[in-house]
């Protein structure tokens, strides 16, 4: 059987019109999950690593809060944390703080 005739492969391309419509609210793409990171963080006020890969389902959070940082503007720190994961390991990870939205007028 070819990979393409995967029953889960054709499962996936029938859905794409679907999932396409939803990315921005609950898919994967780069902008869904910075949406999810941006909105937590501006309910919460920080999230460290663990939260945002357990809870947002955000697999590679320091990627999203660079891109929040560099491409659009946002003033996000990051201090070093120890956090537990659902294993019951005791992980040093980052912890982000936002500490203030773009500037209105300054174009990035």
């Amino acid at each position: 059987m070819r990979l393409s005739d995967h029953p889960d492969k054709k499962k996936a391309r029938t859905g794409a019109g679907d999932q396409k419509n939803n990315q921005h609210s609950n898919g994967n793409s780069r902008r869904a999950q910075q949406q999810r990171l941006l909105a937590y963080l501006q309910q919460h006020g920080s999230i460290d690593t663990v939260t945002a890969r357990r809870e947002l389902d955000t697999m590679m959070p320091a990627a999203r809060i660079f891109e929040l940082r560099h491409q659009q503007g946002y003033d996000i720190v990051s201090h070093r944390v120890q956090r537990e994961t659902d294993a019951g390991r005791t992980h040093s990870v980052a912890l982000y703080v936002l500490v203030s939205e773009p500037r209105q007028g300054v174009l990035l």
